[in-house]
C-alpha cells in the first residue's frame, strides 16, 4: 500500500473505532446520547421516591431538601437524616423508610443515583440561580409532576446560553437584583 493510503486508511481505522466507542459508551437506557447530553435519563432508584408526592402533593419546598442550593454551587442529594425528619413519625413501617432507617441507625449514606450530571468541564453553581429566583422547574422541569426523576432538559450549553440571553431581555419580575447573566465563556468553564 502506498503511504498516503497508508495514512488514509489508519485515519479512517481511528474514526470508526472512536465513533463505535462513543456510540457503546454514549448509550444508556434512554438510546444514544453526547457525554453530558443526558435528556431523559431516568436512572433507577435503590428506593421508589416520588417528587411528585413530596414536592407536589405534599407542597414541600425542594429548598427543604436540597438545602444547599441556596449556599453553595451545589443543590446536593439530600442526606438520610433530612428524610428521617420527617420518616420517623410518618409511615415508619414501610419498607422502603425501613431501608432510610437501618441507613440512619448505623450513620451510612443512602446511595442515591445522581440524576443530573454535567461534563467535569463545566462549572454550574446552584446559589447563584436560586438566588435571583431561577425557580428549579426552568432547568429541572415540572419535578412536582414526577413519580420518578428523570433530566428533564438537556443542559446543553446552548440551551444553558439562550436561557442567559432571554433573561437578559427580560429579566423577571421582581428580581432581587438587575445582574446580567453571563454568556462570556470563562463564566461556565473555569
Amino acid at each position: 500500500m502506498n503511504p498516503p493510503l497508508a495514512h488514509c486508511a489508519r485515519w479512517c481505522l481511528v474514526l470508526a473505532v472512536g465513533l463505535f466507542g462513543l456510540a457503546v459508551g454514549g448509550c444508556n437506557e434512554t438510546g444514544f446520547t453526547v457525554p453530558g447530553l443526558n435528556q431523559g435519563y431516568k436512572p433507577e432508584q435503590p428506593i421508589p421516591y416520588s417528587h411528585k408526592q413530596h414536592a407536589g402533593d405534599l407542597k414541600i419546598d425542594c429548598k427543604y431538601c436540597h438545602f444547599g442550593s441556596e449556599q453553595s454551587p451545589r443543590a446536593g442529594i439530600p442526606p438520610v437524616n433530612v428524610c428521617m425528619n420527617c420518616h420517623k413519625l410518618s409511615k415508619p413501617d414501610s419498607p422502603y423508610i425501613k431501608k432510610l432507617k437501618e441507613a440512619y441507625d448505623t450513620g451510612k449514606s443512602f446511595e442515591w443515583v445522581r440524576v443530573h450530571k454535567l461534563p467535569d468541564f463545566v462549572w454550574f453553581d446552584h446559589s447563584r440561580h436560586v438566588n435571583r429566583g431561577v425557580a428549579c422547574q426552568t432547568c429541572h422541569g415540572p419535578v412536582q409532576e414526577m413519580v420518578e426523576m428523570y433530566q428533564y432538559s438537556s443542559l446543553a450549553m446552548g440551551w444553558c446560553v439562550n436561557c442567559h440571553r432571554e433573561y437578559n431581555k427580560n429579566p423577571p419580575a421582581g428580581l432581587k437584583d438587575k445582574i446580567q447573566a453571563s454568556t462570556d465563556c470563562y463564566s461556565c468553564h473555569h
